[in-house]
């Protein structure tokens, strides 16, 4: 029997949030690429699924925060944590492309053939714009100057391999500013004396252009970049919803389809519980951490009046409305320039590591953990459900005096793992009770209020049962 301390709820009670999950895992088998994973619900609280604000169509700044947390590290079952761009952005400002020993031989021997043209060619875009691009800590301004030729003075973009065989530049570089017509034969001629070396020059420059310009859309998102804006006119580096709100309701609408819970409760010692989920042994948990029902004035109803020594008890619980909902990273395009996700070259400099090939490779090494136990993580999706519809049995010598309680009472306030399922700002949970008198048994069902199902505002939340991991890096 577990008896963790100091510990999030969701954590000690993980035999009922791996029953949620694998329940899940159940329902949306046939459409899911990896089983679901079980998530820990912490200070960012359940799924705000209504991502679009109905009075502006920004993106619900509430649900952004949410989908782009990074996964905590080392932490079962899985729980959210910070920004997951910081640690983007950490890893792909290590990254450089770089060539092998024997390629970068081979293209110095170019460079020192052609160090006049090069010299020709600075002098001509001075002359032209008054100063040579800064350097980058991965480019130098012939470097800067050779990609902005290529991806901004072409369309579509084109390459240093294609300039060099061009017949007609000023057809390929169809966008070349007025400014910028008296450079061309002055590039021609450089990238003529790199020889066949212009392949190497070419993946270096573009490359490392790429890599800066995704580096850049993530550290200065705007709509120039693919950057997103919130509801609350912030820009940030753009996430995507695939499954729309649409689609979201008519899920949590359909309250047939449906994940169940039946937990046997045992007061363990004044403050603990000992629940057993569809008959296992049972875990100890503290009583508030549980469930609390708060019903009369008396927040602590439950633990206080119900589930004492005393008396035996079941609770059982309906997540109904089980719907996935999909979204993730919104991919850089090196085509298009815009957004900033691109795994690929941090997946390359992983595996190619301090190999002596041409390749991406991480310079320095940026000494992050990219396993399933490191924070190089995210979500790309979740189960969601409803908020539970409780049914506590009770039996009791004192049934009676339950049944008037809940008669006399309107409303009533519940919690479950931590998690409070109605406030003082919502509507709370309704209540309604049947007696068994000849077995001293009283059966309290308590609805979640209606605005708790399928609900359409933005600060809508829909239960988590169980979340769809990525770790981009492993």
């Amino acid at each position: 029997m577990k008896n963790p301390t100091d510990v999030s709820p969701f954590v000690e009670a993980e035999e009922i949030i791996a029953e949620l999950q694998k329940q899940a895992n159940s329902i949306f088998s046939s459409i899911l690429k990896t089983p679901l994973s079980q998530l820990t619900i912490t200070d960012k609280g359940n799924f705000p699924y209504y991502w679009q604000n109905p009075t502006n169509l920004a993106f619900n700044n509430k649900t952004y925060n949410w989908i782009a947390s990074n996964l905590k590290a080392n932490t079962t079952p899985v729980q959210l944590d910070q920004v997951f761009t910081n640690f983007y952005t950490q890893v792909l400002s290590k990254v450089v492309y770089s060539l092998s020993t024997s390629d970068t031989a081979t293209l110095n021997t170019a460079q020192q053939n052609a160090v006049n043209q090069q010299v020709a060619l600075l002098n001509s875009w001075k002359q032209a714009y008054g100063s040579l691009p800064p350097a980058t800590p991965t480019m130098q301004p012939i470097d800067v100057i050779m990609n902005t030729i290529a991806t901004q003075w072409a369309s579509p973009k084109t390459t240093l391999s294609e300039i060099q065989v061009s017949k007609n530049l000023n057809k390929l570089l169809n966008n070349t500013p007025a400014s910028g017509k008296v450079i061309l034969p002055v590039l021609a001629n450089y990238l003529n004396a790199l020889g066949a070396s212009v392949t190497l020059q070419n993946n270096v420059t573009m490359n490392n252009g790429y890599v800066s310009t995704a580096l850049g859309n993530v550290q200065t998102p705007s709509s120039d970049n693919g950057g997103l804006t919130l509801d609350n006119n912030t820009t940030v580096p753009a996430f995507q919803m695939t499954t729309q709100i649409s689609d979201i309701l008519n899920g949590l609408k359909n309250t047939s389809q449906a994940v169940n819970l039946t937990m046997e409760v045992s007061r363990e010692t004044s403050d603990r519980f000992t629940v057993s989920v569809s008959g296992s042994t049972g875990f100890s948990i503290p009583i508030l951490d549980f469930l609390t029902v708060g019903v009369s004035g008396n927040a602590k109803y439950f633990s206080d009046s119900l589930a004492t020594t005393e008396n035996k008890i079941s609770v059982s619980m309906s997540f109904t409305g089980a719907t996935l909902v999909n979204f993730g990273p919104s991919a850089y395009s090196t085509a298009t320039g815009l957004n900033w996700a691109w795994f690929a070259p941090i997946q390359e400099a992983i595996k190619n590591g301090s190999k002596d090939v041409t390749g991406f490779k991480f310079s320095p090494n940026p000494n992050i953990d990219f396993s399933q136990n490191g924070p190089f993580g995210l979500l790309n999706g979740v189960a969601i459900s409803n908020y539970p519809t409780i049914v506590i049995k009770v039996t009791s010598s004192n049934y009676q005096s339950i049944q008037k309680t809940f008669e006399q009472s309107s409303s009533v306030k519940v919690s479950f793992l931590g998690i409070p399922l109605a406030s003082a700002s919502e509507s709370t949970y309704s209540s309604s009770t049947s007696v068994d008198s000849s077995s001293s048994t009283i059966t309290i069902t308590l609805n979640p209020p209606q605005d708790l199902i399928a609900g359409n505002s933005v600060d809508s939340l829909g239960w988590v049962l169980g979340a769809v991991l990525d770790y981009p890096g492993n």
